[in-house]
C-alpha cells in the first residue's frame, strides 16, 4: 500500500495532467457531436423543404390542367356566377365511407373582367376554398392588438374584440396535405373532383396558417382582405369556458329551484 502511495506521489502531476487531458478530449469531441447533430437537424429541415417544393411542383403540374377543365367547363362570367365546389374525404374513409364524410366544398374563384376566365383556386402552393360565413349567421372576431381570432354568431359582443364584416373565409388546403385525387369519381353526384386528404375537413389541421377573411361580390376580385394566421385562432378555447360557464349557470339554477322546491314542500308540511 506504502509503494502505491508513493508511486502516486511521484507521478501526481503527470497524472492530473492525464485528467485533464481526457476531460479536453471528451469536451472537444462532446462540442463536435453537438454541432454535427445541430447541422444534421438544419439539413434534415432544408431537405424536408425540398422535398415539399418537388411534391407542390409535382402536384400542380398533375391537378393544375384538370382542375382548370373542371373550371372552365362552367363559362362563367362576372354576369354568369355559379358555385362550383370540389369534394373532400379523409383518407381513412377512402373509398366508401361517405356516412358522415365527402361533403361538397365550395371552390373560390374571382373573374377579372369579361376577357378572363375564373381564376384564384389554385396556386403552386395549394388548393383554395371558401367557407361561407354568412350561410351560418357567422362573422370572425379579431383582437386588433395581438391578431387572435374565432368564429362564433354575428351580432354577439366580446370584450377587445371586434367583429368583421366579411362574408367569407378563404382557407388554402397545401398539396402535402392531399394524398390523390380522383377528376371521374362514381359516388360524386355533380361530377365534382374528389381530393383525398390527410385530415377531416372539420380538422383545422388540413388547412395552411394563412388564411384571409374577405366578401365576394359579382365574382369581382376581392381587394379588399383581412389577413389571419390559424395559429392565433382562439375559437377552442372559448368554447371551453363558455360550456364551462353554461354548465355552471346551469348547475346554480338547478340549485336553486331544488332549495325552492325543499322550503315549499316544507311550509305545506306546516
Amino acid at each position: 500500500m506504502e509503494k502505491v502511495l508513493n508511486w502516486y506521489t511521484q507521478n501526481k502531476d503527470y497524472i492530473d495532467l492525464s485528467k485533464d487531458i481526457v476531460f479536453v478530449v471528451g469536451a472537444v469531441a462532446t462540442f463536435v457531436g453537438f454541432y454535427q447533430f445541430i447541422k444534421f437537424l438544419i439539413e434534415r429541415k432544408i431537405l424536408n423543404k425540398r422535398q415539399e417544393m418537388d411534391n407542390d411542383a409535382r402536384l400542380y403540374r398533375e391537378i393544375y390542367s384538370k382542375l382548370k377543365a373542371y373550371v372552365d367547363s362552367y363559362e362563367v362570367t362576372q354576369e354568369k356566377l355559379i358555385d362550383m365546389g370540389i369534394r373532400l374525404l379523409y383518407i381513412k374513409n377512402y373509398p366508401y365511407k361517405l356516412d358522415n364524410d365527402g361533403f361538397r366544398q365550395e371552390l373560390f374563384y374571382y373573374v377579372f373582367d369579361a376577357g378572363h376566365k375564373a381564376n384564384g383556386y389554385i396556386s403552386g402552393k395549394g388548393i383554395y376554398i371558401l367557407n361561407f360565413l354568412r350561410y351560418f349567421d357567422n362573422c370572425v372576431y379579431v383582437n386588433p392588438k395581438n391578431g387572435k381570432w374565432f368564429i362564433d354568431e354575428k351580432g354577439r359582443s366580446f370584450r377587445k374584440y371586434k367583429a368583421l364584416k366579411y362574408e367569407h373565409l378563404l382557407m388554402r388546403i397545401p398539396f402535402a396535405n392531399i394524398f390523390g385525387y380522383d377528376f371521374d369519381s362514381d359516388w360524386s353526384d355533380k361530377g365534382e373532383p374528389v381530393f383525398y386528404t390527410k385530415y377531416k375537413y372539420t380538422d383545422w389541421r388540413l388547412f395552411a396558417d394563412d388564411m384571409e377573411a374577405l366578401t365576394l361580390k359579382n365574382g369581382e376580385y376581392p381587394y379588399n382582405r383581412f389577413s389571419l394566421r390559424k395559429s392565433k385562432r382562439t375559437r377552442r378555447i372559448r368554447s371551453f369556458f363558455r360550456k364551462s360557464k353554461n354548465k355552471l349557470k346551469g348547475y346554480l339554477y338547478d340549485r336553486k329551484i331544488k332549495k325552492k322546491l325543499k322550503e315549499k314542500h316544507s311550509t305545506n308540511q306546516r
